[in-house]
């Protein structure tokens, strides 16, 4: 009795399997960075505060209302910083601000309940593209006296903004609502101008 041994090229499933996945997550990369989107800012003189604006839109909202009516508590998070930029050492910071809200889904009412920072009035409605136009449509964030900024200076606003489930400590690896390997929808934007 003989055995006979095939030379042929074994491709174990398993590596097939990984390299596949791999190109997977890597296609899906720019697609889910977009989840959220940032309305370009800008700096305005409030009473005699600097004031940063800018709007906070969500790109997959059927996805966002299903994780919401699901049960998940979600947290939006924007730091705004002004920073006067050195070519030399770090970026010396002028101000800073941040814009905190919360948003989940009242299954008694059938509501989506956007609660905003400072005290402001907790929005509700059974429409959550109203209640996000409402409530992160338009941001502004006070950043310190306007009388901080000197003119012929060079000056950077820089945005940064994430959301992440509600108590979920930072830098934990999530595979909820933005099927995403990374700790929540992040955005950065930098205005950098002249005064």
């Amino acid at each position: 009795m003989r055995i006979q041994h095939r030379n042929r090229a074994k491709f174990p499933a398993g590596i097939m399997l990984a390299v596949l996945f791999l190109a997977l997550l890597a296609s899906a990369g720019p697609a889910l960075a977009q989840s959220l989107s940032l309305t370009p800012p800008s700096l305005a003189n409030v009473d005699g505060r600097v004031t940063a604006r800018f709007g906070v839109v969500v790109e997959e909202k059927p996805i966002l209302k299903g994780e919401l009516m699901d049960g998940a508590v979600l947290v939006l998070k924007c730091a705004v910083r002004l920073v006067e930029p050195s070519d030399y050492w770090f970026d010396r910071e002028i101000a800073e601000g941040e814009f905190v809200s919360r948003i989940n889904f009242d299954a008694l009412t059938r509501e989506f309940v956007l609660t905003l920072p400072g005290g402001r009035a907790t929005l509700r409605d059974e429409d959550l593209s109203k209640v996000l136009d409402e409530g992160w449509g338009s941001i502004e964030t006070p950043l310190g006296a306007w009388s901080q900024l000197e003119h012929g200076k060079k000056y950077s606003l820089k945005l940064s903004t994430s959301m992440n489930q509600e108590d979920a400590p930072e830098g934990v690896m999530r595979f909820i609502y933005f099927w995403s390997w990374d700790a929540g929808a992040n955005n950065t934007f930098q205005l950098d101008f002249t005064f």
